[in-house]
C-alpha cells in the first residue's frame, strides 16, 4: 500500500502537538514533584525523630480568606529591620509552614518566595556567615544558634538550637510518617511529655489543668466553621474518669475567665481573653473536645506589629 508523504503543514501541526504534549507532561511532573515534596507527612519525616510539639500553618489559605491582613500597628523594630534587610514579608511571601519544638531545638520548613541573595547578605550584616548554601548566625543568647539553607528555590529549612549546624538534619527525609494528621489550615499537636514539664502552664492554671498531664497528646486545630473560623481542642484521656475531670477543669477555668472578663473593662477589649471565655466542652467516654469561635480580630491582634 502506497502512502504519500505528509504535507509540511501536517508535519508542523504534528510537531506542535508533540511539543505541547511534552510540555504538558513536564509541567504535570513538576506539579506532582512539588505536591509530593510539600506533602505534610513527607515534610515531617525530615524532622528529628522524637517526641515533639508539631505546628502546621497554611498561611496562603489564611491570606486568601482574609484572615491575615496588613498589620495596623507599627512594625516591631527587630521585624522591621529583618524586613528591610531581607525583603521577606511573611504576610505576602509565606505560603506554608511546618515546625517542631523539642529539647533538640526548634526546626522549621517553609514554602514561599525568598530572595536568597538578600538573605545571605543580611546574615553577613548580622555577624553570621555562609558556606556554600548553609548560613548560620548567633541568636539572642550564647546557646541560641540560628542556621538555615534552601531546600528548593521555594522552600527554606531553618533551625534554632545549641548546634549551629542543626539545620543540616532537615536536608534529607527519614522514615515515612504514618500518623494521621489533621486537615485543618492550622494545627498544633503537643505530646503528653511536654504537658508534664513543670513550666508548661502558668502557676495559676497548673492546678486547674492538672488533668492534661495524664494525656498522651493534645491536638489543637483552627479551621472553617460557618462564615468564620473555629479553634478546636481534642484529646484522648487514659480513662473516662480522667476525661470527666479534665472536662470539669476546663469548664471551671472558662467560667472563671468569663466572670473576670465581664468585670474588667480592659479585658473586654482583649481579643484573646474574650475568645478563651467563650469555650464549650464535651466528653464522650475517654475523649474530650473543646471549641472556641475565632473572630477575625483575634488573628489581627496576635499579629499586629509583625
Amino acid at each position: 500500500m502506497n502512502f504519500s508523504k505528509p504535507s509540511p503543514i501536517f508535519q508542523l501541526v504534528g510537531l506542535i502537538v508533540l511539543a505541547f504534549g511534552a510540555a504538558g507532561g513536564f509541567a504535570m511532573y513538576n506539579i506532582h514533584r512539588a505536591n509530593v515534596f510539600f506533602e505534610p507527612h513527607a515534610l515531617l519525616s525530615r524532622f528529628p525523630a522524637e517526641e515533639a510539639a508539631v505546628l502546621s500553618v497554611n498561611v496562603g489559605l489564611l491570606r486568601e480568606t482574609g484572615f491575615l491582613s496588613e498589620s495596623k500597628a507599627p512594625l516591631e523594630a527587630d521585624y522591621k529591620q529583618f524586613l528591610e534587610g531581607t525583603g521577606f514579608d511573611y504576610r505576602r511571601d509565606l505560603d506554608f509552614l511546618v515546625a517542631s519544638f523539642s529539647s533538640k531545638g526548634n526546626f522549621f520548613i517553609a514554602r514561599g518566595r525568598f530572595d536568597w541573595t538578600k538573605l545571605r547578605a543580611y546574615t553577613a550584616k548580622q555577624g553570621g556567615s555562609c558556606y556554600q548554601q548553609l548560613c548560620r548566625v548567633q541568636g539572642s543568647t550564647p546557646d541560641r544558634h540560628i542556621s538555615f539553607l534552601p531546600l528548593r528555590d521555594d522552600a527554606i529549612a531553618l533551625a534554632v538550637g545549641t548546634n549551629d549546624l542543626a539545620v543540616s538534619a532537615l536536608t534529607t527525609p527519614g522514615a515515612p510518617v504514618t500518623t494521621v494528621l489533621p486537615s485543618a489550615p492550622v494545627w498544633l499537636s503537643i505530646p503528653g511529655t511536654e504537658l508534664r514539664k513543670p513550666n508548661t502552664f502558668p502557676p495559676d492554671l497548673r492546678m486547674m489543668l492538672s488533668a492534661l498531664q495524664t494525656v498522651d497528646r493534645v491536638t489543637l486545630t483552627i479551621g472553617p466553621a460557618g462564615s468564620g473560623l473555629e479553634a478546636r481542642l481534642e484529646t484522648i484521656c487514659r480513662t473516662a474518669g480522667d476525661a470527666g475531670v479534665l472536662t470539669s477543669q476546663l469548664r471551671i477555668t472558662t467560667a472563671n475567665l468569663k466572670d473576670a472578663v465581664s468585670r474588667d473593662k480592659a479585658a473586654q477589649h482583649d481579643e484573646l481573653a474574650t475568645t478563651l471565655s467563650t469555650g464549650s466542652f464535651d466528653q464522650s467516654d475517654r475523649r474530650v473536645v473543646g471549641r472556641w469561635p475565632i473572630r477575625k480580630g483575634l488573628l489581627e491582634s496576635l499579629t499586629d506589629g509583625i
